[in-house]
């Protein structure tokens, strides 16, 4: 079972730590591409006799459950990526808004908190 983890890391640290994350997957890649590599030679003739589908298969289901799991971190490290570049554009706009206006952002940060 797959659960959520939370937590915080300053601002400036958001894309390294984005980057770490996606690290994690490194081993599911390699295991991926070597079993991509063993089924290639498992359904073709070898040396040592013929080729073996059953062991082929194995090792097919194996490669899709790495290939989902490298799925999902990239969709996992995909939204944190996205809504942190939502965020920065968000403070863009809201530093290059006239000074005298409010900005959305402020105005919803006020409404959520019931600030007057």
């Amino acid at each position: 079972m797959r659960v959520k983890l939370s937590y915080t890391v300053e601002e400036e640290g958001v894309l390294k730590e984005s980057a770490k994350i996606l690290n994690l997957s490194a081993e599911d890649l390699q295991t991926a591409i070597n079993l991509f590599t063993q089924i290639q030679n498992e359904l073709i003739d070898t040396e040592e006799g013929e080729p073996n589908a059953e062991k082929a298969l194995e090792k097919m289901e194996k490669l899709r459950k790495s290939l989902l799991s490298l799925d999902t971190r990239l969709l996992e490290v995909s939204d944190i990526v996205e809504a942190y570049e939502d965020y920065r554009r968000t403070r863009r706009r809201t530093r290059e808004s006239a000074p005298g206006e409010p900005s959305e952002q402020n105005e919803l940060v006020n409404d959520s908190f019931g600030a007057d």
